[in-house]
């Protein structure tokens, strides 16, 4: 099991280079970063989290590019937890994953989620209550890019016309592609169905992870997929006994897991880079 970071860098909290730079030292694996591409003020839908919404979310990076910059700069592996791509345009955003996977050399990960964010949502052009249906039909927009020499494709939300477009991903058929939801039938059916693995909701669920990856398995079989195949990233949030929970973690079929860090300056974080890392290797 790999351990790296995530991390919602903003221009005011340690630079996202400056911070994996620090990481590749103390021998993370990965650097993984949210997304939003903005906040409406006026905004219907209530902060997830509860309270007050962070003011990080307002000024967080653009994931791609500031992800082209640390695998620049550094051996790391590259994720986002989660992109939206609700938000973007499908054919030009497929064209940036593959840009940026091919110049990493392939070491891009895509964790992608329907986002919480209705307003938001609704200001790329689409109604919320069809949010699942455009996110799914803009997924299978870029997966026909990605993989057909001549793809097109025709959906209710969004279209292609036969086009040709390179660079291809290098990694085949396309970078690791985890989708973010609750656990249910309903998210993991989405998982099954067109991603390659599942993020889990929520910092914490060491305690309820073992049975909901049983629940995954049986909707990965019954659309004739070998449930071997499934890769699981986990968000884990700082806690006391961090090592024991990775441990944990450990002890079932997780792939990786990110701890989160705060938004906070370089003499903030270089201390908790150092614990973490005390407890996790």
């Amino acid at each position: 099991m790999r351990v790296g970071l995530h991390y919602g860098g903003t221009d005011t909290s340690m630079p996202l280079v400056d911070l994996a730079r620090a990481a590749e030292e103390r021998e993370f694996e990965s650097l993984f970063v949210p997304e939003h591409s903005h906040i409406p003020t006026a905004r219907k839908t209530t902060f997830p989290g509860g309270g007050e919404m962070p003011e990080r979310y307002l000024r967080l990076w653009d994931p791609l590019v500031g992800l082209s910059f640390v695998a620049a700069s550094t051996n790391l592996v590259v994720g986002t937890c989660t992109a939206l791509p609700g938000g973007h345009d499908p054919i030009s955003y497929a064209k940036a994953v593959a840009t940026l996977d091919v110049m990493s050399g392939g070491r891009l990960v895509l964790g992608v989620g329907f986002g919480w964010n209705n307003d938001e949502f609704e200001d790329h052009g689409f109604d919320a209550r069809d949010k699942y249906a455009v996110v799914e039909e803009k997924i299978a927009l870029m997966k026909a890019l990605w993989t057909e020499e001549d793809a097109a494709y025709e959906g209710t939300y969004v279209r292609l016309s036969p086009s040709r477009v390179r660079p291809k991903p290098l990694q085949r058929p396309y970078p690791p592609l985890l989708l973010g939801v609750r656990p249910g039938r309903i998210g993991f059916r989405r998982v099954a169905k067109w991603a390659d693995g599942w993020i889990p909701m929520g910092h914490n669920v060491v305690d309820t992870l073992e049975d909901d990856l049983k629940e995954l398995r049986v909707e990965w079989e019954r659309v004739g997929r070998d449930p071997a195949g499934i890769r699981v990233t986990v968000l884990q949030a700082l806690r006391p006994g961090l090592g024991d929970v990775l441990d944990r973690f450990r002890e079932m079929p997780v792939d990786r897991v990110i701890v989160d860090i705060p938004t906070e300056s370089g003499d903030v974080l270089l201390p908790v880079l150092d614990e973490i890392a005390a407890q996790a290797f």
